[in-house]
């Protein structure tokens, strides 16, 4: 289940995992089709997230919603993902590991209907807690 508290993290954890592949606020932003102000935002957590936003982020990262969600999966993520920038640094199957890295970049990464009912529905208590305040 869900604590709503993971809205509060979406934003760092995005931060996160930008860093981690090691872009800045102007390159995701970019790829993204947003500005670098309308990112800064969503990492600091002063603006909502759109669930196509959401997904687009998760496909441009290359991580999975629930990465995205959670900070325990994302610092997982993180965590994966600075060891195979390790092996890179060391000459580890470096040509196989960018190609590898551009096809994730360029393919659209399927998401399960319980995951985006799921985030519909963290969504729509997002929208009824921004509503009383």
């Amino acid at each position: 289940m869900y604590d709503e508290k993971c809205l509060l993290r979406i934003g760092s954890n995005i931060k996160l995992l930008r860093s981690v592949r090691q872009l800045n606020q102007h390159q995701l932003a970019e790829r993204l089709g947003i500005s670098q102000t309308h990112l800064s935002n969503i990492e600091h957590n002063n603006v909502l997230v759109s669930l196509k936003l959401l997904v687009r982020s998760a496909n441009v990262l290359g991580c999975t919603l629930e990465t995205l969600l959670d900070r325990k999966a994302a610092a997982e993520w993180a965590q994966a993902h600075d060891a195979e920038a390790d092996e890179q640094a060391a000459g580890a199957e470096s040509e196989r590991v960018t190609e590898t890295a551009a096809a994730e970049t360029d393919e659209q990464e399927q998401y399960s209907l319980e995951e985006v009912r799921l985030l519909l529905k963290l969504l729509q208590i997002q929208r009824n807690i921004c509503s009383y305040r």
